[in-house]
């Protein structure tokens, strides 16, 4: 649970004073990455993948999850754009979940 808040820590930390990290899950992530271990962005991402546990970065699934909770008790953090472009794509998802 500790490891969880300081990740959480981190990632509000990030999209607190690194606005282009809050539309980009990726460059979120290698922020995030770079915080816990300088030398993960140089990796290949072969090596990163099959060593990332011993880097010490969280997973992608638990930063993006950590960004969508910050969001939700941070809303000012929520890009606009792509709230709205999201929101667009709505009716298309519903179409695609009945129809297939």
């Amino acid at each position: 649970m500790r490891r969880l808040k300081n990740v959480e820590h981190v990632v509000e930390n990030i999209l607190n004073t690194m606005e282009e990290t809050r539309s980009s899950d990726d460059i979120l992530y290698l922020n995030v990455c770079e915080h816990f271990n300088n030398e993960a962005p140089s990796m290949t991402l072969k090596d990163f993948l099959s060593e990332r546990k011993s880097t010490g970065c969280p997973t992608f699934e638990t930063v993006r999850r950590t960004r969508q909770k910050v969001f939700e008790k941070r809303p000012e953090l929520k890009p606009k754009r792509i709230t709205e472009l999201r929101e667009d794509m709505i009716p298309v998802y519903v179409d695609y979940a009945i129809n297939g």
